[in-house]
């Protein structure tokens, strides 16, 4: 909910969509299932977005990734149309809005995107040697266009947020603030990053960035069942003794994938974003949360 209303604007012709020059193909397995996945991403046609299409489950319509269709479950962002659904798919995504693919098919054989090392560099990576080209329609644009805060609705941690400012600059700037009340082998961090800097930028600095828990929540998982092929190189586990079996690829490698997930959660809307979003403690709900606020309150 928010504590302070933003005046939000829509400016409906910002820039012409892109999509893929080619088709390129990403294959792993899920981190959740341990189920083998090819993701074939192809080129799609003006106003389409980017949808996902569950070739493995004959005759299930597309989902379009759109946050009315986000299902909640744990650590992830799934989304669902009918019984067919797509689940973990906010690396993809990100690397989806790092490359300014607006319009995609994303055809998948299994419910999990490949979790690859954790990050979504593998698939940015894709994106950028297969190429980018413009189309003929116009992408919208939301500015915010006077500041604002928007706070956790379910208070189960009333003090997570995310504070919504206008860019003087005329650019985009998303901050992640990792902070946790009682002590934990993860440290409290931040980061920062520009979204009007390049791809290749996001390629450097972002997307290396790794999905990350502690070892005790990873014996957790793996008691309830789940992530049984994951070892300490698809994620980063954080033991008493330090990282288990890795190493930090940034001082600060928690807070970047938490702005990561941002940037995939925030391309659940067809739209482009100019403002300042300052997050802090908030995760895939609240980000959901946030992106449908503000498309209700566009003028």
């Amino acid at each position: 909910m928010f504590s302070v209303k933003p005046r939000v604007v829509r400016v409906e012709a910002f820039r012409r969509q892109r999509t893929l020059a080619r088709q390129v193909d990403v294959a792993g397995f899920g981190l959740w299932t341990g189920v083998d996945v090819v993701y074939s991403f192809r080129p799609a046609e003006d106003n389409s977005g980017v949808r996902f299409f569950r070739a493995d489950l004959p005759n299930s319509p597309p989902i379009p990734a759109l946050v009315e269709n986000r299902v909640q479950k744990p650590r992830q962002t799934s989304l669902a149309v009918g019984s067919a659904q797509v689940d973990m798919v906010e690396h993809v995504l990100s690397a989806l809005r790092a490359a300014r693919v607006d319009n995609c098919d994303v055809v998948v054989n299994a419910p999990e995107a490949p979790g690859m090392d954790g990050s979504c560099e593998p698939f940015l990576r894709a994106f950028l040697e297969a190429g980018v080209v413009e189309q003929t329609a116009e992408r919208a644009l939301v500015k915010i266009d006077e500041p604002g805060t928007y706070y956790a609705s379910d208070g189960s941690s009333n003090d997570a947020k995310i504070e919504l400012l206008p860019s003087v600059s005329e650019e985009t700037l998303y901050e992640y603030t990792l902070h946790y009340d009682v002590p934990c082998e993860i440290p409290n961090q931040t980061a920062t990053f520009n979204f009007c800097r390049s791809p290749e930028c996001f390629l450097k600095e972002i997307a290396p960035s790794r999905t990350f828990l502690t070892l005790k929540e990873a014996e957790g998982l793996r008691r309830m069942g789940v992530c049984q092929r994951v070892t300490a190189q698809n994620a980063l586990v954080f033991g008493h003794e330090g990282i288990v079996d890795n190493e930090l690829r940034f001082e600060n490698e928690c807070a970047r994938h938490k702005l990561l997930d941002m940037v995939g959660d925030f391309a659940l809307a067809p739209v482009d974003w100019l403002g300042e979003f300052r997050a802090y403690k908030t995760g895939h709900q609240q980000n959901a949360e946030l992106v449908a606020a503000l498309l209700d309150a566009c003028e």
